[in-house]
């Protein structure tokens, strides 16, 4: 699964930031962002599977760009957009700030275990999703946009119409504590701007962070509702592993615990030499990076991933899920894992994609984040999910 290459501006108002990056993207971040979108029961297997072997654009194989235009017609771009905005928003979220735990809004009323509540106030669209900044240790609210039409410099420069729906976005709803006090969150809007064979201009991912407002969370307060939020995730994924039951100190008794275990492989990073002979370094002094934004790039950003690949051997035990074109097949019992070698033997003689969703029995107990494993053919999140190519894995009952 390949690097590909992105403008990312990040902006701050409050803190006066507003910066880019041109990096290399690890895409198994929006792969598994994906998976566990899918888990809870987000339709689309088959598109998201085929998002790395057949949509992506085969003539343009550095940049983040997809093949045509991105689809037919015109409203199976809007489907497509709008579900990989969803992707990629959240995996740029958790890679580049380490937000977890996201949570789906529903409707009108999001109840998080704790007594705190997303409520809507307003009619309207509301934000996509409610998540946990270890980091900052607070809540966010978060909305992604993917957009086909539109202007790069006003990605870059400015403020898209987009960027300024999503900010309504978070004035129609409330995240409320047990005490019925409005707490403040930190809020993101990520806009996408698709690049396609038809449309050959620049990717754009714009992250956008409006000031939230309200009380913050006291030190008292804040590891229960980070304590919260992350069940309230992880039972949402159990559930659609097949085990609604599966929290807590007995999680590993609730199905078959399988045993993963992968060597890191190697990815390819595009070298220097490559680099230049696409016209991407060094750069033209004349570009709109120095000519707009009147800032140089550094020229060692565009050989170095946001996150590096691993070189240690991973191995865990999970709670998992076969992904198939024909969807989600928990692996609960030694039948379904016989099922899922006999897919992998498949794989490796040219079936379609396939690929294996774990939840670590030890996160499923309460265990915290964990370092990143990221290689060519998989990658496990800090919070103790994973997604996996089939063919490279090897897997065995527990």
């Amino acid at each position: 699964m390949p690097y590909r290459y992105t403008n990312i501006r990040i902006v701050d108002p409050a803190n006066s930031i507003d910066t880019i990056e041109y990096r290399p993207f690890n895409l198994w971040w929006a792969a598994h962002a994906a998976a566990e979108e899918t888990v809870q029961g987000a339709p689309l297997v088959l598109a998201w599977l085929r998002l790395f072997s057949a949509h992506l654009s085969e003539s343009e194989t550095t940049k983040l760009r997809w093949q045509g235009d991105l689809a037919e017609n015109a409203e199976m771009r809007r489907v497509y957009s709008a579900m990989y905005s969803r992707y990629f928003s959240r995996a740029l979220l958790s890679s580049r700030f380490g937000i977890t735990n996201f949570v789906p809004l529903r409707v009108n009323n999001t109840p998080i275990d704790n007594g705190v509540t997303v409520s809507r106030i307003l009619n309207g669209d509301l934000p996509d999703w409610i998540a946990w900044d270890p980091n900052l240790n607070c809540y966010v609210l978060a909305e992604a946009k993917g957009r086909l039409t539109g202007n790069v410099l006003n990605f870059l420069t400015e403020m898209p119409a987009c960027i300024g729906s999503g900010k309504a976005q978070f004035s129609r709803v409330e995240v409320r504590n047990s005490r019925h006090q409005k707490i403040k969150t930190r809020n993101w809007v990520v806009a996408n701007l698709w690049s396609t064979d038809e449309r050959d201009r620049e990717p754009v991912s714009l992250l956008w962070d409006p000031e939230g407002d309200g009380v913050d969370l006291s030190d008292d307060e804040i590891p229960g509702n980070a304590n919260a939020i992350r069940e309230h995730r992880i039972a949402n994924i159990a559930k659609g592993l097949g085990r609604p039951e599966a929290i807590g100190k007995d999680a590993d008794d609730t199905g078959l615990s399988l045993r993963i275990a992968i060597e890191p492989s190697e990815d390819i990073i595009p070298s220097e030499e490559f680099l230049s002979v696409k016209g991407i370094m060094p750069r033209d002094p004349t570009d709109y990076y120095q000519l707009r934004l009147g800032s140089v790039m550094n020229e060692r950003q565009l050989l170095e991933p946001i996150e590096k690949p691993s070189h240690d051997v991973h191995e865990d035990l999970y709670a998992a899920a076969l992904i198939t074109p024909l969807g989600i097949r928990p692996i609960l019992d030694s039948a379904d894992l016989e099922a899922t070698k006999l897919r992998q033997a498949q794989t490796q003689d040219g079936a379609d994609t396939a690929m294996i969703y774990g939840l670590s029995i030890n996160a499923m107990r309460g265990e915290k984040q964990r370092a990143l494993w990221l290689s060519a053919d998989g990658i496990v999140s800090p919070d103790g999910t994973s997604l996996f190519n089939l063919k490279g894995v090897n897997i065995s009952e527990a």
